[in-house]
């Protein structure tokens, strides 16, 4: 790999970033052996006007996972576990309920987030007071949101428990054992911790939480789940991981892994003919996961996010080359994005890498009746229906929509109204393109977003919503425990015929269409991510309780609810 003109890409961070200095970004390219390219801007620890360098710790949240599972290859290296075993084998205590029948959940499905197990149970991760062995308790009230292989479905929970199958196997503690078999043969230095916690001696080149507006705020996400978050680390460190993949298992001249076994971690074992083509995870690491303007192999990594802090790690095994980016506010993500891929960009055509021509696909001829439908997503349901006009239109909760169909089988969806009136939701739709397939036995809406595709929604079923759901509609005061956590409770009304329960945790608000399946359960409508988790509706003498997500609402009777 050449060296970059440094002051070039320096232009390109500079004109991306634009932004006074309210917290920290740093930023590293770099191939098999060396770095290439580097910069930190900002302030870690704005209080002290302490700056970035390459050994400032960051919290690199879920990009933990790839170390889990890197944690996992070397017990399969040492014959001490196989990818097809029932985790039970490790762990028989586990269990979860089914309505989808009893098919095993493996080590490689919780790898690949195929397990159908729920995604998080905030109990566990944001309050003070659980450690995370006690979520193997917490599952047996939870249900299987879909049989294991057949939807693609990120969780927290299930890289905790293959935090516990280490532990299971190797009689030691997650975190010495990842000390003894990675860090320490990659000379790391790593801290798994909350943020309240870091040692004395390593604050002063940690990386401190900043909110949007620049004021001084603790992660509650820095939880007590070490297997796929709550982990600090260096954007030099975690580089050595880059380089470790990128050298198939060998750091300076020594093998640490072998070689199968990254090419293990690089395949994408998937069955269906869609899956191949999805932003989707292999073994510890996503793939189509980047698109740049040039022509390059396909791109590799993974991300992490707490509410405060945001990295990107992603690599080109074929070019031999890596990025990370880290940044510790909380308005960053998109920033971080855009600043990743300007930066490579500008790295591939010093490089000589040929640029991508630009396809322009054209419109054709639509079968409008072939397209007639309507999908359930988390967002709420989009329909497809045939006007008037003899065209298709579009609708969701707040817009209208006419589709066009593409010469290369994608629909665009146009509103007929100037950018500037549109909310962001409304932009999204537009701007991106839609398609519906079979996946994996399902009718299934797929949405495609600058190259990554994804599975969004399903085949709509009638609500069917019953009294008793009816009935408990209203607002909900939140579990008294999670409180301070930044837990505000919940909100369950009806709209449009659609029962919507919005969760107000740790910033954000969550808003889940419900599908009612009894007097006592609901499912999240959707695919993907938080789809398919149970919602339970309970009453007693103190009125109304809803759980979802592992937290709990109780009803408050006030008059403005009724």
């Amino acid at each position: 790999m050449i060296y970059p003109d440094g002051k070039a890409l320096d232009k390109v961070f500079a004109a991306t970033v634009k932004r006074g200095n309210k917290a920290a970004i740093s930023a590293v390219i770099f191939d098999e052996e060396k770095i290439l390219y580097e910069k930190h801007d900002g302030l870690i620890n704005r209080e002290d006007g302490i700056r970035p360098d390459g050994n400032s710790l960051y919290m690199i949240a879920s990009n933990t996972k790839v170390l889990t599972t890197l944690g996992i290859m070397r017990l399969v290296e040492d014959g001490k576990l196989d990818l097809k075993d029932d985790i039970r084998k490790y762990i028989p205590e586990f269990s979860v309920r089914s309505r989808l029948g009893k098919k095993p959940m493996t080590i490689e499905s919780f790898l690949m987030h195929r397990s159908g197990l729920v995604c998080d149970l905030y109990r566990y991760m944001i309050a003070d007071g659980p450690v995370y062995t006690d979520i193997i308790e917490g599952l047996k009230d939870t249900y299987r949101t879909s049989l294991p292989g057949e939807m693609f479905s990120y969780s927290n929970l299930g890289y905790t428990l293959l935090g516990i199958v280490i532990e299971r196997i190797s009689g030691m503690k997650y975190v010495e054992f990842m000390n003894k078999h990675l860090f320490g043969p990659l000379e790391m230095e790593v801290h798994y911790c909350p943020e309240k916690e870091l040692l004395e001696e390593v604050l002063p080149k940690t990386a401190r939480s900043y909110d949007s507006k620049g004021k001084r705020v603790y992660d509650p996400l820095g939880c007590c789940i070490p297997a796929g978050s709550c982990t600090y680390t260096s954007i030099y460190d975690l580089m050595k991981i880059g380089q470790l993949i990128l050298n198939k298992g060998k750091y300076k001249g020594r093998r640490i892994y072998r070689k199968k076994t990254i090419r293990l971690m690089e395949k994408l074992p998937v069955k269906d003919r869609w899956d191949e083509e999805l932003a989707v995870i292999g073994h510890g690491l996503f793939h189509h996961k980047l698109f740049t303007d040039y022509q390059t192999g396909p791109f590799m990594g993974h991300g992490g996010n707490t509410v405060y802090h945001h990295s990107l790690f992603d690599f080109l095994p074929e070019e031999k080359l890596g990025i990370i980016v880290f940044s510790d506010f909380e308005n960053a993500p998109a920033l971080i994005g855009k600043l990743e891929k300007a930066l490579l960009n500008e790295y591939l055509a010093q490089a000589g890498f040929a640029k991508k021509e630009k396809t322009i696909h054209r419109e054709v001829p639509m079968d409008v009746t072939q397209h007639i439908g309507k999908y359930d997503m988390i967002a709420g349901p989009m329909s497809f229906v045939l006007g008037d006009d003899h065209r298709l239109h579009v609708y969701t909760a707040d817009a209208e929509y006419t589709a066009r169909m593409l010469d290369h089988g994608w629909m665009k969806l146009d509103s007929g109204k100037p950018a500037k009136e549109l909310n962001e939701s409304q932009r999204m739709i537009r701007d991106n393109l839609w398609r519906q397939v079979e996946y994996f036995g399902k009718e299934v809406l797929l949405m495609s977003s600058d190259g990554q595709e994804k599975a969004v929604g399903v085949r709509w079923k009638d609500p069917q919503i019953n009294a008793s759901w009816l009935e408990a509609c209203g607002i909900y005061a939140p579990d008294e425990a999670l409180i301070q956590e930044g837990y505000d409770g919940m909100e369950l009304v009806l709209k449009d015929q659609e029962l919507i329960l919005t969760i107000r945790i740790i910033g954000e608000k969550l808003n889940y269409w419900l599908r009612v399946l009894n007097d006592q359960e609901a499912i999240v409508k959707g695919f993907g991510r938080n789809t398919g988790q149970t919602v339970t509706l309970k009453k007693d003498e103190e009125g109304w309780h809803l759980e979802c997500d592992g937290v709990r609402g109780f009803r408050k009777i006030q008059e403005e609810d009724r």
